[in-house]
């Protein structure tokens, strides 16, 4: 016979625990549950297994994901048209979810700021220009020769990285004046992406050529978006640019992988129906990835220490929800 199923309520109620604590792990995708939004439904073993589960306190050992020919050389670009976002952030632990699965993972720092440079432990002032994303730029702009692999750098968070240095910000108007200034990055990437599993690009919260060059390059765009009023005009100006991105031909197949809710704070009602807002009005036009990420502390902490979550919290719920995304991701690759 089929299990019964109850409601979060009534599981709550069923197990002596927080109805807050059960519908934040249904949210996140700890919970498995059946049916959406308020009409989430769950069998009481997958409680019982999710309640187990959250005595121990290592983190999961999770099985690798497949690779069947070699690398699969996926390239996503993380974008949208708005700073604090947890742009970087994202990219960052996305990416080390996908190594601790056993994938070769290279990040791309395509911003002047260099966040995700300093976040994974490395000082842009101290590397030469010519080491990093900016000088591999330079080269191609000025002989069409793609040294990309000549720049990538291995971290201590498990992922490679194509740093980032500050003279990025003059690359914008050099490429201006380059012929096929759309496809730079994207023969960079060329001889290179066929080595990794996956390349995840951090972009910058602007409108400019090296977001544009991104997004040529790209398989496909993850867009991070914060539960606020504001931060729904910049997704539609980020499918706005994707579109055009589409339409010119420059990459017809650039897709999108799904909006990502970010920086969540369930306590706050504005939150949580904006949430159900967004999944309601795009989510049968536009993929919402089904889990979000919380707002908590840890993320700014683990940044200090030049950490990813994996490595500063690795049983915590923001390593827990990246896990969750790199398998939801990867379910699309298959």
């Amino acid at each position: 016979m089929n299990e019964e199923l109850i409601t979060i309520k009534e599981a709550a109620a069923r197990y002596g625990v927080s109805y807050d604590r059960l519908r934040r792990a249904a949210w996140d995708g700890r919970l498995e549950t059946r049916g959406t939004g308020h009409a989430r439904l769950v069998p009481p073993s997958e409680v019982e297994r999710f309640l187990q589960a959250g005595r121990g306190k290592e983190a999961p050992e999770l099985p690798l994901l497949r690779r069947q020919d070699g690398p699969l050389g996926r390239i996503m670009t993380v974008a949208i048209l708005k700073g604090g976002t947890a742009k970087t952030t994202t990219t960052m632990n996305l990416g080390a979810a996908f190594a601790e699965r056993g994938l070769r993972v290279l990040l791309i720092d395509n911003d002047h700021q260099c966040s995700l440079t300093r976040t994974l432990g490395i000082e842009p002032a101290e590397l030469d220009p010519a080491h990093t994303l900016y000088g591999a730029m330079q080269t191609y702009m000025n002989s069409r020769k793609a040294t990309l692999s000549d720049v990538i750098m291995s971290t201590k968070s498990g992922v490679d990285l194509v740093p980032a240095h500050i003279r990025l910000s003059r690359t914008d108007k050099e490429l201006q004046l380059t012929s096929r200034r759309e496809y730079v990055l994207q023969q960079l990437l060329a001889p290179v992406a066929p080595l990794y599993d996956i390349v995840l690009i951090d972009t910058m919260p602007t409108n400019n050529n090296l977001v544009f060059n991104a997004l040529v390059a790209a398989h496909e765009v993850l867009i991070p978006l914060e539960p606020e009023p504001i931060a729904i005009e910049a997704l539609a100006l980020t499918l706005d640019e994707v579109q055009e991105v589409r339409d010119t031909g420059l990459n017809p197949g650039l897709r999108i992988a799904g909006v990502l809710l970010t920086q969540v704070d369930i306590r706050l009602v504005v939150h949580r129906d904006l949430m159900d807002n967004i999944r309601s009005d795009f989510g049968t036009e536009l993929p919402v990835f089904e889990t979000f990420i919380r707002r908590s502390p840890r993320f700014p902490e683990s940044q200090a220490r030049k950490q990813s979550i994996f490595q500063y919290d690795a049983a915590g719920a923001g390593a827990t929800a990246y896990r969750a995304l790199a398998e939801e991701i990867s379910r699309g690759w298959q």
